[in-house]
């Protein structure tokens, strides 16, 4: 009888250390998707603000606003996911396309502002988005063709994101 018993208690075990296994995963896995829409959200309202600057001859603005982790864009206030926040984790240096200096502002757009220029090209510069000690970077690079890039930092150097 006592091992029948032992026998329910490993079963039990068992079941409870799958159940934690599967859920870690999913959690994880939620945390890489959760970043992956902010990314894309913020790739889109970038490509939003070039488009419209394209169409309408006229200058489009998007202010980052870091005690609030939040974008304004024509009107509308744009949070990042609760989870994700402007900052820079200790003793990161960037930019990330060329890491020379240590990160000191979280946001590298002059006055906190991206303008899309009637062209239809964007202001060059960097968010730094970080979650715990993980570091990330979206970048708008200096180009003739506007394009977004997402970058995060591990094992002491940026790696491309996707």
């Amino acid at each position: 009888m006592q091992g029948f018993m032992l026998f329910e208690l490993m079963l039990v075990i068992l079941i409870f250390f799958s159940c934690s296994a599967i859920g870690l995963f999913y959690y994880n896995t939620t945390k890489k998707i959760s970043f992956a829409q902010d990314v894309a959200l913020l790739s889109l309202l970038f490509h939003t603000a070039a488009t419209r600057a394209l169409c309408l001859k006229k200058e489009q603005i998007i202010i980052f606003d870091p005690s609030e982790h939040v974008c304004l864009f024509d009107g509308q206030r744009i949070p990042l996911s609760p989870e994700y926040r402007f900052g820079t984790v200790q003793e990161v240096y960037g930019p990330p396309g060329a890491p020379q200096k240590l990160i000191r502002d979280p946001i590298t757009f002059v006055n906190h502002t991206l303008v899309a220029a009637p062209d239809g090209t964007m202001q060059a510069g960097t968010l730094y988005i970080k979650n715990g000690d993980n570091q990330y970077a979206i970048t708008t690079p200096v180009s003739a063709c506007s394009y977004v890039r997402a970058y995060h930092y591990r094992d002491m150097k940026w790696q491309r994101y996707y």
